[in-house]
């Protein structure tokens, strides 16, 4: 059996003040996104995905979301998860 690959990456989300709840819950309802922590106008969050390639198309659409000001990858780790 091939072990599934798994890439958790760890990020900073700011947001517009007025905006950070409308934020969370857009982050909350995405696929493969976790919020941990609102703190002020930063969200943190975590992406698990397949791939850095759709690791980084969650990304792209955290940045397309109204409110949101600036995305900083913290953390990438590339696992080899077995079932």
């Amino acid at each position: 059996m091939e072990a599934e690959k798994v890439v958790i990456s760890s990020l900073v989300v700011e947001a517009r003040p007025e905006a950070v709840d409308a934020v969370r819950r857009a982050l909350e309802a995405m696929e493969g996104v976790e919020v941990h922590e609102v703190s002020g106008y930063k969200i943190v969050i975590t992406i698990e995905a397949p791939s850095t390639g759709a690791s980084r198309a969650v990304s792209s659409r955290i940045v397309a979301v109204p409110g949101v000001l600036n995305v900083n990858l913290v953390y990438v780790n590339f696992e080899d998860e077995t079932l």
